[in-house]
């Protein structure tokens, strides 16, 4: 039974695993994981500290005010760009990055006024426009990609030009290219990292040579193309770097190296690792880079600059794009600090790395069967708890991994379905298999014990046992006579089948009644209708089941058909189980239940069928009783007035009624003292009814009376 819960429980954890995978493999999750998973854990991370070789010289609405110019940057005069390189060269700035497009030609002297500037500087790279265009060849859609150069005058004086794209579409910007099109051009942060790392590819070729590689003449960029195509040539170098790192090199250069040997291997179109909101990056305005400020000169030092929008105060926002940085203002960030958190996730190595389809399908299988385990061992208000934690535990990791190891892990998917969905099937599950439980406990034990005790014990066994219900009830006890001579003519199994059939006789009309029964021992039986407060109509129902017994077993089909005798009180009682060690019974305790098979007993003495007490029979309808006097009860210091439950009006006839008055005239004078007349009475009752039991009892008591008075003891 354990292994085939075991087995379903692990059956559903790989459901819930395989919904989770195909939930994230569905068009629109990656979206919702980048959206919102990836989105708070940036939000939870905050701002992180960007590399020290980096700086961006940011053009705003504030720079075109106090230069006196215009908001579109191609009208400004280019030897206003001419000096900003002349002074960033006087810095002794490694590597100038223009995220800026000089796409038309201006004033000649202008032009080559900047185009000497790059040349002189030797460490310009500018950005270029990558065109494509959607072409219908009759029989497919053709891509054609078509790479648009600044001005010419400008490209021959620059070290190189390389592309930036990135989607100006209202959507949330959260990769970047480190190679663009077919033809792997390496993209504006990517050929800064090559420029800065090595710009004439003296560090390549040395590792090529070691290496015995044949091609270390080439072109450089020819070089840079190849180690890209070639990966595993990439990832050779590499781990030659890390063994036996060049001794001319210092430790950030070597750190530097790995980073762009990582860079040819690695991932096309990786995650961005965001550093903040806008203004995270050292930012120095275009104006006060151009004034020749000492302390400002220092920032640029050994350091990549890049230059292009950014700031609080961008005009129309021309450059911005939508990130999980966004401000609530409607800042976004901009172009050239998206190209320069690329350069700097480049060189630590800090893109993110989301897990691989392999990986992310079996954390999802894992997860699920995981959680799933954890809610069927630990059903209720433990595991719905443990199960929060467990939740919480894995953002927690989730998070860690993120911040310290630039590990992107889902958690949309596990936390916002999975576990939910965990959590309903097996609450679902606990729920159907306790209700099976209970009816199979209810069937089994429906038999000794009440229905509201079944559900208690399927519940809390240990509490069940404990419970003690105290309470009003209505008592029916019951014994059959001549049994004892019964039981010595009859074999074991016939006696058991005649006993089985002697009860169903009387279990039914208690049942029918709402009565429960209580105990059975030999041929006695004792029947209870509980309440919490006293309830005449629990009365009414255990006087009409006595009858029903009664008339029942007249017409039984078993012989010999035992007269039955019955007793009913009512009183408080204590309903619990009794017993110890491994036996215990569920029953009724309590005075009442005693005086009940006290009562029952003086029907021997009265020679009738039903007694009860005054109390039970106050207030009954339908049903004809008959009032037979006080009567001592073992175990009672005040005697009972006992009644005769008789018949219900149906069935009563009119010699019944007679008898009846007759009887209650005899029981007055009896009462009265005037025992003599009254034993006339009951002398001329019998003569009518000779079966009337009662009327005998009063004629011998008083036949005992007048013999006692004529011999006296002493």
């Amino acid at each position: 039974m354990a292994i085939n819960r075991g087995v379903r429980s692990l059956g559903l954890g790989l459901l819930i695993g395989i919904l989770g995978i195909i939930v994230s493999f569905m068009p629109g999750t990656s979206e919702w994981e980048e959206a919102i998973g990836l989105g708070l854990l940036f939000k939870l991370r905050g701002q992180h500290s960007p590399p020290q070789e980096l700086v961006i010289v940011s053009i705003n609405g504030e720079t075109s005010e106090q230069l006196g110019l215009g908001e579109e940057i191609p009208d400004w005069p280019r030897s206003l760009h001419a000096d900003l390189i002349d002074r960033l060269t006087e810095a002794g700035a490694d590597v100038i990055a223009m995220d800026i497009f000089f796409k038309k030609p201006t004033r000649p002297e202008m032009d080559r006024r900047l185009a000497e500037a790059i040349k002189n500087a030797g460490n310009v790279i500018l950005v270029a426009y990558l065109q494509q265009r959607a072409v219908d060849s009759g029989v497919e859609t053709l891509h054609i990609e078509n790479l648009l150069p600044p001005l010419e005058i400008l490209k021959q004086n620059a070290v190189g030009i390389a592309p930036f794209v990135l989607p100006k579409i209202p959507v949330r910007v959260s990769r970047f290219w480190t190679f663009n099109g077919n033809d792997e051009l390496p993209s504006l942060p990517s050929m800064a990292l090559q420029q800065w790392v090595d710009p004439e590819g003296k560090i390549i070729r040395q590792l090529l040579a070691h290496d015995d590689h044949n091609d270390i003449d080439a072109p450089t960029n020819k070089l840079f193309k190849q180690l890209r195509s070639e990966k595993a040539l990439s990832e050779q170098l590499l781990q030659s770097v890390k063994k036996d790192p060049p001794p001319d090199l210092t430790p950030a250069k070597i750190t530097a190296l790995q980073s762009l040997l990582r860079l040819y291997r690695g991932e096309r179109y990786p995650y961005l690792n965001f550093y903040g909101p806008p203004g995270s990056i050292v930012t120095i305005p275009y104006q006060s880079a151009l004034s020749g400020d000492t302390d400002i000169q220092m920032q640029f030092r050994e350091k990549v600059v890049f230059i292009g929008y950014a700031g609080d105060y961008q005009p129309k926002q021309k450059d911005g794009f939508y990130t999980v940085f966004t401000q609530k203002t409607g800042l976004d960030l901009s172009g050239v600090e998206i190209a320069a958190t690329a350069f700097a996730n480049l060189l630590r190595n800090e893109t993110l790395t989301p897990l691989s389809p392999v990986g992310l399908m079996l954390l999802l299988l894992l997860y699920g069967v995981g959680i799933v385990l954890l809610f069927r061992y630990l059903p209720g208000f433990t595991g719905l708890l443990l199960g929060l934690c467990i939740a919480a535990f894995y953002l927690l990791l989730v998070f860690r991994l993120f911040e310290q190891y630039h590990l992107w892990l889902p958690w949309f998917v596990p936390l916002a379905l999975q576990t939910p969905l965990a959590l309903i099937l097996t609450l679902t599950w606990h729920y159907r298999q306790m209700r099976i439980s209970r009816e199979r406990l209810r069937e089994l034990f429906g038999y000794y014990l009440p229905n509201d005790v079944i559900d208690r014990l399927a519940q809390n066994q240990e509490k069940a046992m404990q419970q003690r219900d105290t309470a009003f009830g209505v008592c029916l006890a019951s014994d059959a006579q001549q049994y004892t001579k019964l039981a010595e003519t009859l074999e074991p199994e016939q006696l058991q089948t005649f006993l089985n059939r002697y009860y169903e006789v009387l279990f039914t009309p208690v049942r029918s009644r709402g009565g429960v029964v209580s105990d059975v021992v030999g041929d006695a039986m004792l029947a209870i209708w509980p309440s919490t407060t006293p309830d005449q109509a629990l009365a009414q129902k255990a006087c009409e089941a006595a009858l029903d017994i009664n008339l029942a077993l007249q017409h039984a089909d078993f012989e010999p058909k035992l007269f039955t005798r019955i007793g009913l009180h009512a009183g408080k009682l204590v309903m619990g189980h009794v017993g110890a060690i491994d036996h215990f019974e569920y029953r009724a305790v309590g005075d009442m239940v005693n005086t009940a098979s006290r009562i029952e007993n003086l029907n021997k003495l009265l020679g009738t069928a039903i007694l009860a007490s005054r109390d039970l029979v106050v207030g009954l309808r339908g049903i004809v009783t008959r009032e037979l006097g006080e009567f001592p009860v073992p175990g009672r210091q005040q005697p009972i007035t006992l009644f005769e439950v008789a018949a219900s009006d149906i069935t009563v006839t009119p010699e019944m009624r007679a008898l009846h008055v007759a009887f209650a005239e005899a029981l007055a004078l009896w009462r009265q003292s005037d025992k003599t007349t009254a034993c006339e009475k009951f002398e001329r009752i019998l003569q009518d009814h000779p079966d009337d039991g009662p009327s005998a009892y009063y004629i011998q008591q008083y036949r005992e009376r007048r013999s006692s008075r004529k011999n006296p003891i002493g």
